[in-house]
């Protein structure tokens, strides 16, 4: 099924990039996004898939909203304390009528994962997960006042090869909002095609400014071998 005129009218400014045609948006539309975590990261990125188009964002989080989760978009200072999660859902669900918003849960069938959590070890098992179940997937990291977005299509490097950080980095800082939204702009590249091949790559955020490298595969990493090996 086609673009109903409100959608056309609604991503006239995507229909009007290079290479984004009207089927580009209707690959958009029909994603499934499983987005593990909803803290300082995530905000912005569930905000920015939302507006995108992205047919069903399943958010994936367990915690309470703290404090220091305000800086994230979505949030209002009488929400600390309440789940995490359901605020999310409800922002989401007021900032846009398009696409759906609901809690992540067993048997929702996600076609992706963008994962934006708070230590590198929560990310790697994120990241893991998501490329055993054969996701394309895209990871957020703060690391102080920088950061990186890690972008794994299926066949591509994965996480621990690809990645940076390697310990338990502080919080995001500042750079929060940047990151969630180029890690979201990085997701839906995937999703709409227009990333060519299994290459992957890294872009690091130092001091504001992003830099993109193409990631590497590390020698016998199991990522190199057939899924389920």
């Amino acid at each position: 099924m086609g673009l109903s005129e409100l959608e056309r009218t609604r991503f006239a400014r995507h229909l009007s990039l290079p290479g984004f045609v009207p089927a580009t948006q209707e690959f958009v539309r029909v994603a499934r996004v499983q987005v593990v975590g909803a803290g300082e990261l995530a905000g912005p990125a569930l905000l920015s898939l939302a507006a995108a188009g992205v047919g069903a964002l399943l958010v994936d989080d367990a915690q309470d909203l703290a404090p220091e989760d305000r800086a994230a978009w979505p949030y209002g200072a009488g929400e600390v304390g309440q789940p995490r999660l359901y605020a999310a859902v409800a922002a989401v669900r007021a900032a846009t009528p398009l696409g759906a918003v609901r809690p992540y849960a067993t048997g929702t069938n996600p076609t992706a994962a963008l994962i934006c959590v708070s230590s590198a070890g929560l990310a790697r098992d994120a990241a893991e997960r998501a490329r055993q179940a054969g996701l394309p997937h895209v990871v957020a990291l703060g690391d102080g006042e920088d950061g990186e977005v890690v972008s794994v299509p299926v066949g591509a490097p994965c996480y621990r090869c690809g990645s940076r950080l390697t310990k338990a980095p502080p919080r995001p800082g500042p750079t929060a909002a940047a990151l969630g939204t180029l890690a979201a702009l990085e997701l839906l590249q995937i999703l709409a095609g227009l990333v060519e091949g299994p290459g992957g790559r890294r872009v690091d955020l130092t001091r504001g400014l992003p830099q993109a490298r193409a990631t590497t595969r590390t020698a016998g990493c199991a990522c190199g071998r057939p899924r389920g090996t």
